[in-house]
């Protein structure tokens, strides 16, 4: 006679046969174990969960020793399948035929885990399909480190990246099944109408989120696009503030670029933001707006490490590692160019005009010039100064403004030098008229007033010049004809 139980809204009829009885029992207790009651064949699938999670490393042989490719902290692994079948005369003199597979157990451990399982039957004898899931529970909630420490190493690349792709999926479906409080609206929301911010663990609903980052972003607040939790909002100004101070530059054992590539990473991901928005111009705008913000941060900061590719159409600001180096190579067009006068890239031994040829001292103040060989070479002003400059920079503007001082020098002691109207060069008079000119840019200049003159002698000859009749002024001889 055939047995009925009622499992809500389901009635479930027994059967008067045993084994199927065993297998509609675990149907019940486990929903989702796929069974046939016809072939007395069913399989479950018990998943893996690790609570601290484990590192999952991807491998590779290099001739005898192993190298680690890639690797992943995984708190979700797939799971182990248990298949098994109730053959003919089960329960009570043959035992049940058994299967396992997952593809992060090597062939060792499935072997050993099917023995334990085939021992069970031989010291019941009976109806085990229960206890035979029951112990592979056990074992991937409590033994895993029989299998186990604190890695799992992987040799085949598809199996890691299946596993990857797992635990990927596994998070995605947890925090979907859950409710979360917003913290800007305070109402209750499933986990898949939220965000969870990586870092800090905030949740926040995609509703509240959406309208505060294009509030953002729309009126240029670009610094307030990150997770609006107090403690983070502090948290990134403390670091920004950090960051934006020379020390950080100086006294740390990061590469410039390496603190400059994070400075350009946005805080919250492009992807998540375009998942959000909606808009790609909007996420565009917003990407725009922080590569400017930060490029002007390091620049304040950074006066000459910073330049914008000449290319037109380019326009890309790049962050120049060595201040030394005149070579400047675009990571956008590839352009490459001399960061002198930002033109095609040239030899050293070519000369070339600065850009900035107006702006003396390569922009370097005065007194800083002359503090700095005053300075010790650990000092913390030095290095700051270097830094901020680049060492061979102020080394050429120390010897500009040098040659400068001892020019101006040379005038007030009398010396027969002057400096060329056209190109700045100095030119020593040592004979001759004072029509001068200059064998740098071939400019014609009075050497008495130095101000630019024609090739003709109308500066000497007009009445009313400053200079009139004093071409010869200052020559040996001449000084009884005035």
């Amino acid at each position: 006679m055939d047995m009925q139980t009622t499992t809500g809204d389901e009635d479930i009829e027994f059967s008067e046969d045993i084994k199927v009885q065993e297998l509609q029992s675990c149907k019940l207790i486990y929903p989702d174990s796929t069974i046939d009651f016809k072939s007395l064949t069913g399989s479950i699938s018990i998943p893996v969960e690790i609570e601290n999670g484990i590192t999952v490393r991807l491998n590779s042989m290099d001739g005898n020793e192993i190298r680690t490719m890639s690797s992943r902290k995984a708190r979700y692994l797939p799971p182990i399948t248990l298949r098994f079948q109730l053959p003919k005369n089960y329960p009570y003199e043959s035992p049940p035929i058994i299967e396992v597979a997952c593809i992060w157990l090597n062939s060792e451990h499935i072997d050993k885990l099917t023995s334990e399982l085939d021992d069970i039957w031989t010291d019941y004898k009976d109806q085990v399909v229960f206890n035979l899931i029951d112990y592979v529970q056990d074992q991937t909630q409590n033994h895993l480190d029989n299998w186990f420490t604190d890695t799992l190493d992987m040799f085949d690349i598809e199996i890691f990246y299946q596993m990857v792709d797992y635990d990927n999926q596994a998070i995605i479906d947890q925090f979907n099944s859950q409710t979360y409080t917003c913290d800007i609206c305070q109402s209750d929301f499933k986990g898949i109408n939220c965000t969870q911010f990586d870092d800090c663990g905030h949740v926040f609903c995609n509703n509240c989120l959406t309208e505060y980052f294009k509030s953002c972003i729309t009126s240029g607040e670009i610094d307030k696009v990150h997770c609006p939790d107090f403690e983070c909002t502090k948290k990134y100004l403390d670091n920004k503030k950090k960051i934006m101070n020379l020390e950080t530059w100086m006294y740390t054992d990061r590469k410039a670029k390496d603190i400059v590539n994070q400075l350009l990473t946005p805080t919250v991901s492009l992807k998540l933001l375009n998942v959000l928005l909606h808009d790609q111009e909007l996420v565009k705008r917003y990407y725009s707006l922080f590569k400017k913000m930060q490029y002007e941060s390091i620049g304040r900061l950074l006066p000459n490490r910073m330049v914008t590719c000449p290319r037109v159409g380019c326009e890309e600001v790049i962050f120049r590692e060595d201040l030394d180096d005149r070579l400047v190579v675009c990571p956008k067009c590839k352009y490459a160019f001399c960061n002198d006068c930002r033109k095609s890239y040239h030899a050293r031994f070519k000369l070339c005009s600065k850009v900035d040829a107006n702006e003396k001292y390569s922009g370097i103040p005065v007194e800083e010039l002359e503090n700095y060989p005053l300075l010790a070479a650990d000092s913390y002003e030095k290095k700051t100064l270097n830094a901020k400059y680049g060492r061979s920079r102020i080394l050429r503007a120390i010897d500009e403004y040098s040659m400068d001082m001892l020019f101006q020098q040379m005038i007030k002691e009398g010396t027969d030098v002057k400096e060329c109207p056209g190109c700045g060069a100095v030119i020593e008079k040592s004979e001759g008229c004072n029509k001068m000119k200059c064998s740098e840019c071939s400019t014609n200049f009075c050497f008495l007033c130095g101000s630019k003159i024609g090739s003709t002698y109308d500066h000497f000859t007009t009445p009313g010049s400053s200079c009139y009749k004093l071409l010869f002024f200052g020559m040996p001889g001449m000084e009884d004809d005035l």
